[in-house]
């Protein structure tokens, strides 16, 4: 138990650790980009002045030290506060600056694409095991053959394409389900629908796009995690003691199979985060993806350094968070990556 504990605060620390320097390397970049509240707080875009470009930098505190403006945001991130936009500042009377808070906007899209990506996940679990598992004691037979063959279409066609046909046909023609838009799980008195039940209606699509993407991917590793295991020495042991094939899939094969799920999981979390962007264009959802193309410059074409800040700020938080998760899970089913040494089979300690 207290090498577990030794454990998961070295990983804790790590992350904490690597979150904090990607921070400070948005921030460099962010000081690098010749960009300046001025386009956006001063109508006059072409032909602002030197005055002006000043004054908004003052007004928006850019005009402090570099550390001092990392200090504060650092204490205003761990107080939850991930910053203020300057697309929607506004100046009033005597020079006040009034900013628009990014947490009332970017949290509700972090729901969003966090509801996505997590069914999405366990929907691509869900096929994917029995598939893989079903190919993998089968190698070279029809069932083989149709089951590989037909889960490379979701990772040959495009996230947008497959989306959209689905849109089409599953939604519009056929009209089976809801889509287009996203119904919060806990409904209040300003939303137009909510409750668990259209909250999964109106996923059900991205969640199905999102997981015939990687279908094939997990299909194929699953089935040959399988088909390698069968032919290992514990397995033959298990069969001679009787043991009927159900049980020694389910019992010695797939845990086996399942640390090299998990560890690709892990190095996934990233690729399933940019894929999660072009489902939301596809069924109209507003999660990080539009949040990341309006910080951009969006139709204003200026960059909003906060507002890109906040969205690297959280996206690495996922990232970082779900490789912790999964290295600790990787502990629990294989406790000898606890022990004292420099090796471990953990993808995520190398990325830590």
């Amino acid at each position: 138990m207290r090498r577990f504990a030794v454990f998961v605060g070295r990983r804790v620390a790590a992350g904490v650790a690597t979150w904090l320097a990607l921070i400070l390397l948005t921030f460099v970049l962010y000081w690098a980009l010749p960009a300046t509240p001025a386009f956006i707080l001063y109508p006059t875009r072409d032909h602002l002045t030197d005055y002006q470009i000043a004054h908004a930098n003052q007004l928006f505190g850019l005009d402090r030290p570099k550390i001092v403006q990392y200090g504060d945001f650092l204490w205003r991130l761990a107080h939850g506060d991930i910053g203020r936009a300057w697309n929607g500042s506004v100046l009033v009377h005597n020079d006040r600056l009034v900013q628009q808070p990014l947490g009332p906007v970017v949290y509700p899209a972090l729901r969003q694409t966090l509801a996505i990506i997590i069914g999405g996940a366990a929907l691509v679990l869900l096929l994917a095991i029995p598939l893989g598992s079903l190919a993998g004691t089968r190698i070279g037979s029809r069932v083989d053959r149709l089951i590989s063959t037909s889960t490379l279409v979701g990772i040959c066609t495009h996230p947008m394409v497959l989306g959209n046909l689905l849109f089409l046909y599953v939604g519009i023609e056929w009209r089976w389900i809801p889509v287009g838009g996203y119904c919060p799980i806990h409904r209040s008195a300003t939303d137009f629908c909510g409750g668990p039940t259209q909250w999964a209606s109106h996923l059900v699509l991205p969640w199905l796009t999102f997981a015939l993407i990687f279908l094939a991917l997990y299909t194929r590793m699953i089935r040959a995690s399988v088909s390698d295991t069968l032919h290992e020495d514990f397995v033959r042991t298990a069969r001679a003691k009787g043991a009927g094939e159900l049980r020694v899939l389910r019992s010695h094969v797939l845990p086996s199979a399942g640390l090299r799920v998990l560890t690709m999981v892990g190095m996934e979390i990233g690729t399933a985060v940019g894929v999660c962007i072009y489902v939301e264009y596809a069924f109209g959802i507003h999660g990080i993806a539009s949040d990341a193309v309006n910080a951009m410059g969006g139709a204003t074409s200026q960059i909003d350094l906060p507002y890109t800040l906040a969205i690297v700020t959280l996206i690495s938080a996922i990232v970082l968070i779900g490789n912790l998760v999964v290295d600790l899970l990787y502990a629990v089913l294989d406790p000898r990556t606890t022990r004292e040494t420099r090796r471990t089979k953990s993808v995520v300690a190398g990325v830590f």
